[in-house]
């Protein structure tokens, strides 16, 4: 078992090597490539050839065996009798140095007798009947020769018309010489013919080695691997098409992936932002268990509903992002919207989320009023571009924060005001909040706004490292910045600035 082991392991590295060798080549690119037609009509190009030449050498070394006297022709015995034919006829007893020693002969009376010879006892009466009066004939598969002798009687002489060797040994173990050349002829044809489809699909498989090590790495989704190259062009045809199928199958798993990041996000953005308007309901809930005043009952109580509604919208919004119909970055929702009725808003949320804090909201907002004419009021009135709910996400993450930093009475101020911070003249609508907790640690300052950031525990609040982050990024998507300072009098200060558009400009 261990040894079957390492014969294993070395037929694996051996096949590594291998392998190694072929991507090298195949690295380049139309390495000389050649069709598969091609290739298979080399490989029986190559058949013929060596079968060709091992008849030439065969035809050849039995020449040579022949010229060494090592062989002796397939007319050598009917020769050598014809030669002998006179010294027989005339002669008294034949005697067997007048024929080869191969042959066989008796000598038969004038009326069959059988006088004297090798012929085989049980073959000599067979032999006389089938002579007959013919000078020769064949008997028992070789040939036989009647010479009349002066004397009267008769010689048969038997011989065979085959080459033989001249050794008696090898003619006991080979008796016709031509059949072992004819055997060693088909006995490599046949070698050749196992041998040569054998190395042709060697070959083939070494290169379809890279195919299929490539389709598997697609199988199993392995896709950091370059396009692969084959000096075989059907084979490199397919590997184009494979590496065509990785990258689309590379580009949907990253797409898919990125939609996924996208659809978490999304959640944890919901799940965080949630809990912006649960903060007011349980704030003005609190208060409502705290008063008598009707009048301030009304008024919380409607928070609560519009808050509720808030809830509800963002509710909507979980579903159709876990059926993948939206995305925190999806940018769904773009359009034009007035600045400072929105600024209202965010000023009355703002409110809410102090009193549920316990934070006193200074808010200032340094806007010209929209009209509500059609004259030139309106069309000179400030525009935001985006998805509003999104940005209004962005800036109450941000005061949110400010509140949760801020110790209880303490004062959360926001300011939003029309700055030209460019050379080009333009109109941003910046928005800054400042609270009155510890501030940002220098680390802080460069990662505050990262996925999950949540710092060194410096500023005693926990977090989750997603509201900074949801600002950043929905700021970012309306076309703004959010950029992070500390105050010159303390605790942290954020900043969202949002590009202006005029009403004139937006007629245009």
């Amino acid at each position: 078992m261990p040894g079957g082991r390492l014969r294993a392991c070395g037929d694996s590295v051996g096949d590594r090597v291998q392998m190694e060798k072929l991507r090298k080549l195949t690295k380049r690119k139309n390495p000389g490539q050649k069709r598969l037609h091609a290739i298979f009509s080399g490989f029986l190009l190559l058949y013929a050839l060596l079968a060709v030449g091992t008849g030439v050498i065969i035809f050849f070394s039995y020449f040579v065996l022949v010229s060494l006297g090592m062989i002796r022709i397939p007319s050598y015995e009917q020769t050598r009798i014809m030669q002998a034919a006179d010294a027989i006829r005339t002669g008294g007893q034949v005697e067997e140095k007048l024929l080869p020693d191969t042959c066989v002969y008796g000598v038969y009376g004038e009326d069959g007798t059988w006088l004297y010879g090798n012929i085989p006892a049980e073959q000599r009466k067979e032999v006389w009947r089938q002579a007959g009066t013919q000078e020769t004939t064949s008997l028992y598969g070789s040939f036989w020769q009647r010479i009349e002798k002066e004397n009267g009687s008769t010689a048969m002489i038997r011989y065979q018309v085959m080459a033989k060797f001249v050794s008696p040994a090898l003619r006991e173990i080979f008796p016709n010489a031509e059949l072992v050349f004819l055997g060693d002829f088909v006995l490599i044809i046949v070698i050749l013919t196992v041998c040569m489809p054998r190395r042709f699909g060697r070959y083939v498989d070494r290169r379809l080695k890279v195919l299929s090590e490539t389709a598997a790495r697609v199988e199993r989704e392995d896709l950091a691997f370059e396009r692969e190259h084959s000096d075989i062009k059907e084979i490199d045809e397919v590997l184009a098409s494979l590496h065509k199928m990785k990258e689309a199958l590379q580009k949907s798993l990253r797409e898919q992936w990125k939609l996924e990041q996208k659809k978490e996000q999304q959640v944890r953005a919901l799940a965080h932002d949630i809990r912006t308007p649960l903060t007011i309901i349980r704030g003005n809930a609190e208060l409502l268990a705290e008063t008598e005043d009707l009048r301030e009952i009304r008024e919380w109580d409607g928070e609560i509903l519009d808050n509720i509604k808030d809830i509800e919208e963002y509710l909507v919004i979980l579903q159709e992002t876990m059926k993948g119909e939206i995305s925190l970055e999806d940018g769904c929702g773009q359009a034009y919207f007035p600045a400072r009725p929105w600024l209202e808003e965010i000023k009355e949320k703002a409110a809410a989320l102090g009193r549920a804090g316990k934070a006193e909201i200074l808010c200032r907002l340094e806007l010209p009023e929209a009209s509500s004419g059609t004259g030139a009021g309106e069309a000179s009135s400030c525009f935001l571009a985006g998805n509003r709910t999104n940005v209004s996400r962005a800036v109450l993450n941000v005061i949110s924060n400010g509140v949760d930093y801020t110790p209880a009475d303490g004062k959360v101020e926001i300011h939003a005001s029309i700055v030209r911070p460019g050379d080009d003249g333009r109109e941003w609508l910046r928005i800054t909040v400042t609270d009155q907790g510890p501030g940002f640690s220098g680390e802080d300052l460069k990662r505050g706004t990262e996925r999950f950031y949540q710092g060194d525990g410096s500023r005693g609040h926990r977090h989750y490292g997603m509201g900074l982050y949801i600002a950043r990024t929905f700021t970012e998507e309306a076309g703004g910045r959010l950029t992070l300072s500390n105050a010159e009098t303390g605790g942290a200060q954020v900043r969202i600035d949002l590009p202006l558009y005029q009403g004139a400009f937006l007629k245009d």
